[in-house]
């Protein structure tokens, strides 16, 4: 297992991720953001950061990094508008719900949280890996939450009962990345061992194996588009 990486934090770095994600998810008629109006995370004491998040309405930035809190920005305004505190490790990814109202957080310290971002709250807590979670993932409905680990699994989650529903086992590195098809009925997962494996979520199988890589650190579907 290669060590993981701790990025500086640096405005520089925050905004190259920040247009390279989530720009193309915003309407041609955004708002422009005035940048330099941020506080930058590090002078607040928040150490590295490892990953951000944009909520689906485009208003809110979730970010966290080596102190294990998340911050949650409002893009108006530019001012981080809450803090969530809960884990005890690096938070190295984070995932809105698809209607926004909820937030995944996978840690160092192999757990998922889920936060509700109205009041702010932690509302879950999801034991299960033996490792650093490095990756979440929602369903498109919301209903599911996938996980990837460097124990080497990826974990399905019912996000209404709060439970673990499949571990889907296959890779032997660590699962650097999981994402959902549009419709929501295969998994995509990208590990350390080369390969990307696609999932079946109704039978829980696997039902490909893509190899050509030297590592997979990210993997993603493209937007099913209307005829």
């Amino acid at each position: 297992m290669p060590p993981a990486p701790c990025y500086p934090t640096r405005w520089l770095l925050f905004f190259a991720l920040f247009s390279s994600l989530f720009a193309p998810s915003f309407a041609q008629n955004a708002p422009t953001i005035d940048y330099s109006k941020f506080e930058l995370a590090e002078t607040l004491g928040y150490g590295n950061l490892s990953t951000i998040a944009l909520s689906p309405d485009g208003k809110t930035l979730a970010s966290a990094g080596s102190r294990g809190d998340v911050l949650l920005w409002d893009i108006a305004s530019r001012q981080v508008f809450a803090i969530l505190k809960g884990h005890t490790g690096r938070i190295n990814t984070l995932a809105f719900s698809p209607d926004g109202r909820s937030l995944a957080s996978g840690s160092w310290d192999n757990s998922i949280k889920l936060w509700d971002i109205a009041s702010q709250t932690q509302i879950a807590s999801l034991m299960g890996h033996t490792s650093y979670v490095r990756s979440v993932a929602f369903s498109p409905d919301g209903r599911s939450l996938a996980s990837g680990s460097l124990d080497n699994s990826i974990k399905l989650w019912d996000i209404a009962s709060q439970t673990q529903i499949a571990s889907l086992m296959g890779h032997t590195d660590d699962v650097r990345s999981v994402a959902f098809s549009p419709d929501g009925r295969s998994l995509a997962s990208g590990s350390w061992d080369n390969s990307i494996k696609l999932w079946d979520i109704a039978s829980q199988t696997q039902i490909a194996s893509l190899m050509g890589h030297t590592s997979v650190l990210s993997v993603a579907f493209s937007p099913m588009v209307a005829a």
